[in-house]
């Protein structure tokens, strides 16, 4: 089957693809730093320290809050404020703080604040320490101390190891016994989950995002970029000054204007919290308190490190007085891989249960919800709650309950209940710490609802079987059904033939394809002789270094089997720049690896492999495919570098009992067809250019996804969230919404906004195939439904 075109073939290309600098694999990544090394930072710029500022303090403002609370640099009550979401793991977010100095220098401190806010990214698994450590140098030591920690945090991206954190701390000018004790201790992590919270608020999705007076600016731009927004704002400020605003209201009404007239942000779409649906949530052995014949049943989906759920833990023990034996409490496990303890912790709980019962269980989890979750913690909760302490914690340190575990997670990913703490009452959803009211109005309605399934005949015991009978269930995992490989595959870990095979789809020029090579080692290691990783090349097409690199590769393999194709890979991955991947440097890693010169250029020059790269190529289109890694686990499909949980219970999967694929959960499979459109269309523009025989002219506005081919750095939703946003798109164009609007507040296509969607005309044939089907199947002037392509979901207006 042949690959999907480009969505423009290039003899039609009517405008570029611009990929936004956001941390997602690139084109072009930084120049590594050497970890074993700690560079020296020249001393900061001093800081505008709040002694200088005595008076007037400046409002924080409501849109995008800042207070005493954020790191900050600049007078606080300079006219702009530039508010940065970066991750110290993530690379764009090192290249935007050049930037960020030159800004510093260009404007000083008198006009110029800076303000740091959190975000670390799950899948960067260095990034959520180093910002904890970051908060806690700010906590001991003060905003000059932070910066000072800061830079060389970022000088020194790929050291992020705890002995670097504590030394950087101390070289801050922090003491480092303080440091050590607060950060085991974990004492700043609300903070960083506040700012991750306050992120999404304002629509902050990936890093680095920066809010310049509530002006959102995504990813790492040229200085122009930034320049061109903070000369506005300094006007805009002027304004406010000449009609009487004074200096310390500057932020906050700038900042609440911008955001205001600011597109709403678009979300991934979370479960709405008046979700009418029912769902399937199994008790399943899970840990329970209260009557088993309840009539309402509250399934918790929690994480014992997780503030939020220990915030809300005092509701859910009022409701259990409140409610009595008419509530039952099931307990679900979903530790978040970015507390470090969460784990262990439910280890513990599950292991109280193994010893003396769900009563030990419930005690287990009253103690850990109150403190600290060392490992001294943990057994002198082992202590308190009368276990044998030796066994208990021999069963921590082999993750004795992790089956149990891993099987509360898949179900919480099933259900979209990814995020903790998360409720199920009677099946209805309830996200996050609600206060009391919001869990009483539902269990109210629930218990309405069950009197009426008793007065019906139900017995009350059989109350929650009868409502889960016809629940709903959660989506399917996703399959993909790539056909096995073969010898003249590359590969590592067991033999062919293994229990379980991982076929990964990668490109020697993706960051995140070398960062997931630790993780599958991981794996292989967990799985001894059950699990073999094999290699298929998907050689992006912004990476215009890769293919060559797939063909030397391949060489490597020829001539040197799995260990030598290994070794190049590794080299190769080492600096994935067009000059760490040119033919001379390729040559230079063949060498180090001991392949034949004189055989190795034979086959670069003839393109000897070239057939082989593009038979991976093809598969990869006809399973849909487009990003990279993404793997076949068996037949389970994972996209992007996912965290070493995420493969296990794949994994754990296809090691269980078959469990056959079905149309729905087939990875790119089409949606249903799209509803007939009304007579009522939104009209093109007036500004449309008139007809042009033999040509066809459109607006589109694109929704991608993760996976979804050249989908920007930000844009992390799932392809099933991609669609019901496109959807909800469409509906709002039904309705009357201006198209422009709807481009500016949905679409994902780097330069959308600016051209309202608007892609000019162009003759048939200049389109991938799924595109232009729909186009021509609509009248000029009238919406295509939701049209899926290899680049994401589009509704579309024929301009022409």
């Amino acid at each position: 089957m042949p690959a999907p075109a480009p969505l423009f073939r290039p003899s039609y290309l009517l405008f570029f693809w611009i990929l936004l600098a956001a941390c997602a694999p690139s084109a072009t990544t930084p120049p590594a730093v050497e970890p074993a090394k700690t560079v020296e930072l020249p001393p900061p710029p001093a800081p505008a320290a709040p002694a200088a500022v005595a008076a007037p303090e400046p409002d924080p403002g409501t849109a995008v809050p800042v207070t005493r609370a954020d790191p900050w640099w600049g007078d606080p009550l300079a006219p702009v404020t530039v508010v940065v979401w970066g991750d110290y793991e993530c690379p764009f977010t090192s290249r935007y703080m050049a930037t960020l100095e030159q800004l510093k220098r260009a404007y000083g401190p008198e006009r110029l604040r800076i303000v740091w806010k959190h975000n670390p990214l799950p899948f960067h698994k260095n990034a959520r320490p180093a910002h904890l450590a970051a908060e806690t140098v700010f906590q001991l030591g003060g905003a000059e101390a932070f910066w000072r920690f800061h830079g060389l945090a970022f000088a020194n991206q790929r050291a992020l190891t705890p002995e670097s954190l504590e030394a950087w701390a101390a070289e801050a000018g922090v003491d480092r016994a303080a440091f050590r004790a607060s950060f085991a201790r974990q004492q700043h992590e609300p903070k960083i989950d506040e700012d991750l919270q306050a992120g999404k608020a304002v629509g902050v999705t990936g890093t680095p995002a920066s809010l310049i007076n509530g002006v959102l600016v995504s990813g790492a731009h040229p200085i122009d970029k930034f320049q061109g927004v903070i000369d506005e704002q300094l006007r805009a400020a002027e304004d406010l000054q000449r009609s009487g605003v004074p200096r310390e209201r500057l932020y906050a009404a700038l900042s609440a204007q911008n955001r205001a007239r600011a597109p709403a942000p678009v979300r991934s779409p979370a479960p709405a919290e008046d979700d009418p649906t029912v769902w399937k949530v199994p008790v399943d052995g899970s840990p329970t308190r209260g009557d088993p014949g309840a009539p309402v049943t509250l399934v918790i989906f929690s994480d014992l490190e997780c503030p939020f759920c220990r915030k809300v833990a005092p509701t859910i023990d009022a409701l259990e007085k409140k409610y009595g034996q008419q509530l039952r409490l099931v307990f679900k496990h979903n530790p978040l891989p970015f507390h470090r303890r969460a784990e262990p912790a439910a280890e513990l709980a599950l292991e109280a249960r193994a010893q003396k019962g769900d009563a030990a269980f419930w005690q287990a989890y009253e103690l850990l919800r109150q403190g600290t979750l060392e490992e001294a913690d943990l057994a002198a909760h082992a202590k308190t709650l009368g276990l044998d302490v030796a066994r208990a914690q021999k069963a921590i340190a082999a993750r004795r309950h992790a089956a149990r575990i891993e099987r509360d997670q898949l179900l919480a990913e099933t259900l979209n209940a990814q995020g903790t703490p998360h409720f199920f009452i009677n099946g209805r959803r309830l996200l996050g710490a609600q206060p009391a009211a919001k869990f009483e109005a539902l269990i109210d309605e629930q218990l309405a609802r069950a009197a009426k399934l008793v007065a019906a005949g139900t017995p009350p015991a059989k109350v929650y079987d009868a409502l889960q009978k016809d629940a709903k269930a959660g989506a399917p995992l996703e399959r993909v059904l790539a056909p096995a490989p073969t010898r003249d595959n590359p590969g590592k870990g067991a033999k062919p033939g293994a229990k379980v095979t991982i076929q990964m789809f990668a490109d020697f020029q993706c960051p995140f394809c070398k960062r997931v090579q630790p993780t599958l080692d991981e794996i292989i290691a967990a799985y001894p002789g059950k699990v073999r990783v094999v290699f298929r090349h998907l050689p992006l097409p912004f990476h215009k270094q890769a293919p060559l690199a797939a063909e030397a590769s391949i060489e490597a393999f020829r001539q040197k089997g799995d260990a030598g194709f290994w070794a190049m890979a590794q080299r190769l991955w080492e600096d994935p720049s067009e000059t760490g991947l040119s033919r001379e440097a390729i040559e230079r890693h063949a060498a180090a690896v001991g392949l034949d010169a004189a055989k190795l250029r034979a086959a670069l020059d003839s393109g000897a492999h070239r057939a082989a790269v593009e038979a991976d190529r093809k598969l990869a289109a006809s399973l849909h495919i487009t990003g990279t890694p993404s793997f076949a686990i068996n037949d389970y499909f994972l996209s992007g570098a996912q965290a070493t949980a995420r493969f296990k219970r794949l994994v754990n999967k296809a090691l269980g009992p078959p469990d056959p694929p079905t149309m729905e959960s087939l990875h790119g499979a089409k949606p249903p067809a799209a509803p007939a459109q009304p007579a009522a269309a939104p009209q093109p523009s007036a500004a449309q250019p008139s007809a042009t025989p033999g040509l066809l002219g459109a607006r589109h506005l694109l929704v991608m996804y993760v996976g979804s081919r050249r989908a920007p750095p930000h844009v992390t939703r799932s392809r099933d969230e991609a669609r019901a946003l496109a959807e909800q798109a469409l509906k709002a164009a039904q309705q009357g919404a201006r198209f422009e609007d709807l481009v500016a507040r949905y679409s994902d296509e780097p330069g959308a906004t600016a051209r309202g969607g608007d892609l000019g005309k162009f003759p048939k044939g200049a389109m991938v195939r799924e595109f232009e089907q729909a186009l021509e199947s609509v009248a000029v002037g009238a919406l295509s439904g939701v049209v899926e392509t290899p680049f994401g979901f589009h509704v579309i207006l024929r301009t022409q």
